[in-house]
C-alpha cells in the first residue's frame, strides 16, 4: 500500500484560515452560508454522495490533506474539534441531518442556515475550483514569505 506523505501542521492549519476566509470574503471563492459534509463514510456517501467533504475543500492533488495527517496532528478524533467553537473548530458552525455532520463558516449571518440541496457544496461546483485556487494562492505565499513558524 502506498504512504501519503503526512502534511505539515502549519500547513494545515493556514489552508484551514484560508478556507475560512472564503466565507467572509466577497471574491470568486466566495462560500458564505454553503456547507461542506464533515467527514466522508458510508452514510453520507448513501444519503449526500454528491457532498463534498471539508478536508478535499482544503486541498486537491498535491496539495490533498489526507486522512492521516489529520489523526496525526489532531488525533484520531479530529472531526469532533471542527463541532466546537476553539482550536481549528473556530470560526465554523456545524449542523446534523440524517445523522451526517455538516460544517460552514461562520460569518454570523450564516447561524440560523440549514444545509438544502441548493446551498451544500458539491463535487465539481465553480466554488470547488475557486477555494482550490485560493488556498493554494495563501500557501505559496506563505511559503515564498517564509512565514513557515
Amino acid at each position: 500500500t502506498a504512504t501519503m506523505s503526512v502534511m505539515n501542521k502549519n500547513e494545515i492549519e493556514l489552508r484551514i484560515e484560508a478556507l475560512k476566509a472564503t466565507g467572509v470574503s466577497g471574491g470568486a471563492e466566495n462560500t458564505n452560508k454553503l456547507w461542506m459534509i464533515l467527514h466522508e463514510n458510508a452514510k453520507t456517501k448513501q444519503a449526500y454522495g454528491y457532498a463534498i467533504p471539508l478536508r478535499e475543500l482544503l486541498g486537491d492533488g498535491e496539495g490533498a490533506v489526507s486522512e492521516e495527517s489529520m489523526k496525526q496532528h489532531f488525533g484520531g478524533q479530529w472531526r469532533g474539534k471542527f463541532t466546537k467553537q476553539r482550536g481549528i473548530g473556530k470560526g465554523f458552525i456545524t449542523r446534523t441531518m440524517n445523522n451526517c455532520v455538516f460544517v460552514s463558516i461562520d460569518d454570523g449571518t450564516a447561524r440560523n442556515d440549514f444545509p438544502n440541496s441548493g446551498n451544500i457544496i458539491k463535487r465539481g461546483d465553480t466554488e470547488v475550483g475557486a477555494v482550490h485556487h485560493f488556498i493554494k494562492t495563501v500557501v505559496t505565499s506563505s511559503n515564498l514569505h517564509g512565514q513557515r513558524r
